[in-house]
């Protein structure tokens, strides 16, 4: 059953026949001049038939204005390709247009659509660099447009939406031709996609994180009376180049964040985070656990763990706090609740002449360095213990001389016959 019914007026509902396609070319070139029944696709795209990627001609790569690119590929069911090349087609397409260069994809839309890629969409200034983009990242869109989805197909794309990456996406849509009356009615049935979107939402909310506003915000409504303590606290690291890096959002979790701390300026030691206790009090929590391997094979490194160590100590709400991570051996994350240190002793944690944190002597302080949001800056390595490996032995000791073949000593001095083998030892 085909799930359609149509009916002329006045007369009676019925389900139309399915006529199916001829050729494969038929599905294609219905795509290709009607790009926005292809599931992502939005309207003013542009599809090329036969797009030469490299590894082969696919059957439709599409362009949107907004510079997304999805990769179409028509199989029939007629065509035993379906279950099992039509996927490693799709991907040998998609791994041949990964880091192709937009001067080379540029060329192939023009031989392809005729006109270069910018003059095709002359409302979207800039789209060579987004799509230079998503073929550098590898991030497509990748549909098997059939005629008939089977179990077999289903699986597939359960499991390649569940192993791939967030950058990529694997849809199948099901394209029923039918006919009634001298009319032709093309209806899609899409599977996967919920899939390929639930996984790009995951990827999303995993990649978000708290911003200090809404972290603030929290606190103004559920912890009011520490909030000029918390922008202090602020101020003061904004003041010293400490940044405020927000903690990733959790389902149903309470904005929270910290400071990153640094030694060297280029090896992150641990943060001290602001987290909200029972939902209500806000504590800092002193996550330095890197310290020791970070500063153990630098020169110096035990004396600057002290003194930093005995600044902490000075400051009287934060003593307690030093002893733990003494006798844990910086293994331990002590709190010290925001409510319990005056406005006073705030400044100390950033002030350069008496923070533990501060750079008033470089040989021991921790330095402090302006986080850089994006892409990872270089870090230099911290050394490596390095194996020292025995020399080899000389042939022989020094002084000695290798024994003769066994037939050319004194027959006194012939030694005994050597033991069977398997006899290796005493009984």
């Amino acid at each position: 059953m085909t799930g359609f019914l149509v009916r002329s007026p006045g007369g009676q509902w019925f389900e139309p026949s399915e006529k199916g396609y001829g050729r494969e070319a038929e599905l294609q070139q219905i795509l290709a001049e009607h790009p926005q029944l292809v599931p992502g696709v939005t309207d003013g795209a542009i599809a090329c038939r036969e797009f030469q990627s490299g590894a082969g001609p696919a059957d439709l790569v599409v362009v949107g204005p907004e510079g997304g690119v999805t990769l179409v590929e028509c199989k029939l069911a007629s065509n035993p390709q379906i279950r099992r090349e039509i996927v490693g087609q799709m991907f040998d397409y998609a791994s041949a247009l990964w880091h192709t260069e937009i001067d080379i994809f540029d060329r192939q839309w023009r031989v392809r659509a005729g006109v270069a890629l910018k003059d095709s969409f002359p409302g979207s200034p800039g789209i060579q660099e987004v799509v230079a983009d998503n073929l550098l990242s590898g991030r497509f869109s990748i549909v098997l447009a059939v005629d008939v989805i089977n179990p077999e197909l289903k699986r597939m794309v359960e499991y390649l939406n569940a192993m791939s990456g967030p950058e990529t996406s694997v849809i199948a849509v099901e394209y029923t031709r039918l006919f009634s009356n001298d009319v032709e009615v093309l209806m899609p049935r899409v599977y996967g996609q919920e899939l390929a979107e639930a996984k790009v939402a995951a990827n999303s909310r995993a990649q978000e994180s708290w911003t200090l506003d809404q972290c603030r915000d929290w606190i103004s409504i559920n912890d009011a009376v520490n909030l000029s303590r918390f922008d202090l606290l602020i101020a003061e690291a904004s003041n010293a180049d400490i940044p405020f890096v927000g903690s990733p959002v959790r389902t149903k979790g309470i904005p929270a964040g910290g400071l990153r701390i640094f030694v060297n300026g280029t090896t992150a030691v641990g943060s001290i985070y602001l987290y909200h206790y029972g939902g209500r009090s806000t504590s800092l929590e002193l996550s330095l656990t890197k310290v020791p391997t970070a500063l153990s094979g630098v020169e110096g490194g035990p004396k600057r763990m002290d003194v930093f160590l005995e600044t902490l100590t000075a400051i009287p709400e934060f003593e307690r706090a030093s002893l733990v991570l003494r006798e844990s051996g910086w293994l331990k994350r002590p709190n010290v609740p925001l409510g319990n240190i005056p406005l006073g002793s705030i400044p100390k944690l950033a002030d350069d002449g008496a923070s533990p944190f501060g750079e008033a002597d470089p040989e021991y302080a921790f330095e402090r360095v302006v986080l850089k949001v994006g892409p990872a800056t270089r870090r230099d390595p911290l050394p490596r213990k390095v194996k020292r490996r025995r020399p080899h032995a000389a042939p022989f000791p020094t002084g000695r001389q290798p024994a003769p073949p066994r037939h050319l000593m004194p027959p006194g001095l012939q030694p005994g016959p050597s033991r069977p083998p398997g006899r290796t030892g005493r009984r």
